[in-house]
């Protein structure tokens, strides 16, 4: 989906004021033209996050800045370990891949295309090497490319080496549009895992260092590179030290809760702004919707997902929907329809079964600080990654990040902070 597609709704995540896309673009402009910048991107699967890098695109062009956008997975399968030279790699040919299309005579025959050509055909040794095939090669030869390339030197040497193609390519961009900003947005890195238990802990470990530890070395000469990133990630405090990171929140459905001194009175108070954009969202998707339901059993699905895009639409209100054939006599279907309530019921009870009970005092602990923020690199992010990726753990921003539980838990893991009963004498 596009920015401009009817079925977008501005401002969902939040007030223009609360905009992670204009303060990312607006921190981009704000650096210095020729710097080379590194930023951040991430959000839970489901939030949007590649239509508002459109957006982002276009906010960006029409300030003169020539934008190339591309989608990693084009360049690199989502299930092979990404070591850091895989990641600089993907760019650089990205790079070629756009100023192919869009230059492709002038290019072809730039320097910045026939030494980086060379250097792929001598020392990595790929055949038929073009700028519009560069793309299928890599993917073929992931991980044997990755291996050629640790080989050749020192991880510092093929560092400047593959970053001095992409600088030769960006400037030559740079020439041809005549614009002296250059921005690379990579999308759909958040998508990386593995296959198998191993694969996907091996992933894990590898998309940590690479962009938790190796981040200077992701860095294009005279040009800012965003790079959408696996939500994780903006958990880590150091990374936040050290690079941008601007997350993409699920809808605020609920305001912020405030403890006013007491264990269980962390009671979260329906946001109608929130709600409003829910609406929005099903209208304009599915303009028939109230024949179905009746504004207060959208508004009960609505807070029962937290704010969460997918689960909202994919599975509460599609779940409603499809049992309704059942209950066409009732229409439209009320929120305390046993139909409506059934479904959230079912909703329940799977979000429940995502969490083990040896976690339940660590989101007890979120739902009262709404504070994620790992405290090493090991079990704890580990075990938050997971909570974040299954959408037990929701992010939040007004003004500030914040973090709570899934409200489908809230009885649950309130519970938690009950005193015990006393037994009757």
């Amino acid at each position: 989906m596009t920015p401009d597609d009817q079925r977008y709704v501005p401002d969902l995540h939040g007030t223009p004021e609360e905009d992670v896309i204009s303060a990312l673009f607006e921190e981009i402009l704000a650096r210095p033209r020729l710097d080379s910048q590194l930023f951040y991107f991430t959000g839970q699967r489901g939030t949007g996050k590649s239509t508002e890098l459109r957006r982002l695109e276009q906010m960006l062009l029409g300030e003169h800045a020539q934008v190339i956008r591309f989608d990693s997975l084009d360049f690199i399968t989502e299930t092979e370990k990404v070591p850091v030279e895989s990641i600089l790699l993907l760019v650089t040919a990205g790079l070629a891949a756009w100023a192919d299309e869009k230059c492709k005579k002038d290019f072809l025959t730039s320097s910045a295309w026939t030494r980086f050509a060379a250097w792929l055909q001598t020392d990595i040794e790929l055949s038929e090497v073009s700028a519009h095939g560069l793309k299928l090669k890599l993917k073929e030869q992931q991980v044997s490319v990755a291996k050629k390339i640790r080989d050749l030197s020192t991880p510092l040497e093929w560092t400047k080496k593959v970053q001095s193609f992409a600088g030769e390519i960006v400037e030559f961009i740079r020439l041809q549009t005549r614009r002296e900003r250059v921005v690379v947005i990579v999308d759909s890195l958040e998508r990386l895992r593995g296959v198998s238990g191993a694969d996907q802990d091996a992933m894990f470990q590898h998309v940590v260092t690479t962009f938790a530890g190796d981040f200077d070395r992701l860095r294009i000469p005279s040009a800012s590179v965003v790079y959408s990133v696996p939500p994780y990630l903006a958990l880590l405090s150091d990374v936040r030290n050290f690079v941008t990171c601007h997350a993409l929140a699920s809808v605020r459905v609920y305001a912020k809760p405030i403890a006013n001194g007491t264990p269980t009175a962390y009671r979260r108070q329906p946001r109608p702004e929130g709600l409003e954009k829910m609406r929005s969202l099903i209208e304009r998707r599915y303009a028939a919707w109230a024949q179905v339901l009746d504004s207060s059993a959208l508004d009960a699905l609505a807070q029962a997902s937290g704010g969460d895009l997918r689960h909202f639409m994919q599975r509460l209100v599609s779940g409603v929907v499809g049992k309704a054939l059942f209950a066409l006599d009732r229409l439209p279907l009320r929120a305390d329809d046993p139909v409506v309530q059934q479904v959230m019921d079912e909703n329940k009870g799977e979000t429940e079964r995502l969490t083990v009970k040896s976690e339940w005092p660590l989101l007890a602990d979120i739902a009262r600080s709404h504070n994620a923020i790992a405290a090493d690199r090991g079990d704890s992010l580990r075990t938050l990654a997971r909570l974040f990726d299954t959408r037990v753990i929701l992010n939040y921003r007004n003004g500030a990040e914040w973090f709570d539980i899934h409200p489908l838990l809230w009885p649950l893991i309130d519970r938690l902070d009950e005193p015990p009963k006393t037994p009757a004498p």
